[in-house]
């Protein structure tokens, strides 16, 4: 089948000309929106390795193609937001780290994809992870609202959505399979564990706690295709709805922590020490 993969740096030079002609100046990110646009980056990580591993196989690959422009020129977007905004020398040697990780990745990603690299883009994703992970820590860093941790926290769940998808259909590649199921296995407890604390959370208002009780329904029967308790037949289109439900819910869930974030900062800029 032909896909056609745009050149997400055309992709990207569009996205910034159609925001700059609306303003001169990008606008200046504030701490919690800097975490949660940092913690995209790990999401999108996996996104991209996960839409590569599906044109490998030829599973919906227009699409797949579609997904991966559309991933990378948010990426660079991304990059460009945060740049603008970031000022702390830590986290700027971060960002830089992120960058370096980013154009390497940028270049083996974008070729044509092959089945037999699939562990490679698995490992690439995963060092592009760790990158963008280790800019988001030192992002945190710098606050003192506990709500900007859970944006870390809900934010990761966006991406162990995605690498848990990724993982899946690198799991029945032909390659290293055994390997790919293992680590399928250690995410879906990461996810399972991580939901728990969000769920338990005192930040927690009325939308988050039905934002999360939604995830953890859909959670709770779907899980077994990715802990191992029931392996089940291949099942591509039912992980690519699953997989993208749960990231729109914990995106939303991410947004809805960063205005309780802000709007804490806020509250505690107005209290004035007495006397």
């Amino acid at each position: 089948m032909k896909v056609t993969l745009l050149p997400s740096i055309l992709i990207a030079s569009t996205l910034l000309f159609i925001s700059s002609s609306k303003i001169v100046i990008a606008q200046q990110l504030n701490l919690s929106q800097s975490i949660n646009q940092a913690g995209l980056q790990r999401m999108l990580s996996q996104r991209m390795a996960k839409n590569y591993i599906l044109l490998s196989q030829d599973i919906d690959a227009q699409a797949a193609a579609d997904e991966l422009d559309e991933s990378s020129a948010l990426f660079e977007e991304n990059l460009f937001k945060l740049n603008h905004s970031i000022t702390h020398p830590e986290s700027k040697l971060a960002l830089k780290k992120l960058k370096n990780n980013w154009y390497a990745f940028r270049q083996f990603v974008l070729s044509d994809a092959n089945k037999e690299q699939t562990a490679q883009v698995v490992d690439r994703s995963t060092l592009l992870l760790k990158s963008a992970h280790a800019l988001v820590l030192s992002l945190e860093k710098n606050s003192r609202s506990h709500s900007d941790h859970l944006i870390n926290v809900s934010g990761r769940q966006r991406m162990l959505s995605q690498r848990l998808a990724m993982l899946y259909f690198a799991s029945h590649s032909g390659v290293q399979e055994k390997v790919f199921q293992q680590e399928m296995h250690k995410t879906s407890r990461q996810f399972g564990q991580a939901l728990t604390q969000l769920i338990s959370a005192k930040e927690n208002n009325a939308e988050i706690k039905e934002a999360l009780q939604e995830v953890n329904n859909q959670w709770s029967f779907y899980k077994t295709k990715f802990n191992g308790a029931n392996k089940g037949r291949f099942s591509p289109k039912t992980i690519k709805v699953v997989s993208e439900s749960m990231l729109k819910d914990m995106n939303n869930i991410t947004s809805l922590y960063e205005v309780e974030s802000i709007a804490q900062t806020k509250y505690s800029s107005w209290i004035r020490p007495a006397n």
